[in-house]
């Protein structure tokens, strides 16, 4: 009886135990654990290492280039928050962003659906050409750009000079400067995206293409029907990244800027990363360039989660 008792009385124990830790997944260090380490460390070292830096150096004051940790306080962001620059530059930056990312958005899918239409040589050639901006380097772009509206060495300077513009800055002027910057953007960065929603516009099973015909759908009906629904996620996925991208402008209005000198269309405070190029450089203050810098970081951060979290485009069965 006693023997039969302790089995019994060991059975519950082992019963307890198993019960506890019911649902627990054991943590099995494999190669795909590898793989993620690499990129865990630079995201550490690259990503959030420079936020605390900027973090800290937000509360700290600067003598002669030298920190004074968190001896500011509250300092910077009052400073930063009450210059009338700030706010004029996060008012050139929202509007651009607003309308380069409309632009991208609308551009880029709408380019790609048109030409996931054409299977003839013409078809080849659009693509071609559609993709080759995305190879080209920003600063460089902007350079290209002063050099083709400027009508003194312009390929097309007869045309602007029967225009009756002799220099660049007799149409070029800063009430038009957001949008010349968007076109400079949308020109810059659509053809790379353009080829990415190519590419997945394409990957579209041909049964359903086959399928979606059989019932009446034409060309158009099965670009927007079938087709761009499968590039959803890429879209929501490229427009955090042009959110990013827009409010992080520095190198094509800072080239223009230096290019162009007086006669510059573009402020030298134009972006928050120019305000904040001239805090550090101009007047060493590392405390309320790194101010500029969390701003910045917090919007895109928000309008990533923003993003994700309320259309939907990012779950899958795993997250749902």
């Amino acid at each position: 009886m006693t023997t039969s008792a302790n089995v019994v009385r060991k059975g519950n124990i082992l019963e307890r135990f198993r019960g506890g830790t019911k649902g627990r997944r054991p943590f099995r260090f494999n190669l795909a654990t590898m793989l993620v380490i690499p990129y865990v460390i630079a995201v550490t070292l690259f990503s959030f290492g420079p936020f605390v830096v900027a973090l800290v150096f937000s509360f700290s004051g600067f003598s002669a280039g030298k920190p004074e940790l968190f001896q500011a306080g509250f300092k910077n962001y009052i400073d930063v928050f009450s210059d009338p620059q700030f706010r004029e530059a996060y008012w050139n930056v929202i509007r651009f962003s607003v309308m380069a990312t409309i632009s991208g958005f609308i551009g880029s899918v709408g380019i790609a659906l048109v030409l996931s239409l054409t299977r003839d040589r013409i078809g080849t050639l659009a693509r071609s050409i559609f993709f080759l901006p995305g190879s080209i380097n920003g600063a460089a772009l902007a350079l290209i750009f002063i050099f083709m509206l400027e009508p003194t060495v312009s390929p097309f300077g007869f045309i602007l000079r029967a225009l009756g513009w002799e220099k660049i800055s007799d149409y070029v002027k800063s009430s038009n400067a957001i949008l010349l910057m968007t076109v400079l953007r949308f020109y810059l960065t659509t053809g790379g995206w353009i080829a990415i929603f190519y590419s997945a516009l394409e990957s579209v099973p041909i049964e359903l293409v086959e399928a979606a015909k059989i019932d009446g759908c034409g060309p158009w009906q099965l670009s927007w029907h079938i087709r761009r629904p499968v590039i959803m996620g890429f879209v929501w996925f490229m427009v955090i990244q042009l959110i990013a991208q827009n409010m992080m402008i520095f190198g094509e209005p800072y080239i223009i800027n230096t290019a162009l000198g007086g006669t510059s269309f573009i402020s030298p405070y134009w972006s928050p990363n120019m305000l904040g190029s001239f805090y550090t450089l101009r007047l060493g203050n590392f405390g309320m360039s790194a101010v500029v810098a969390l701003s910045q970081v917090l919007i895109t951060i928000s309008s990533s989660i923003f993003i994700v979290t309320k259309t939907g485009a990012f779950t899958t069965q795993l997250t749902d």
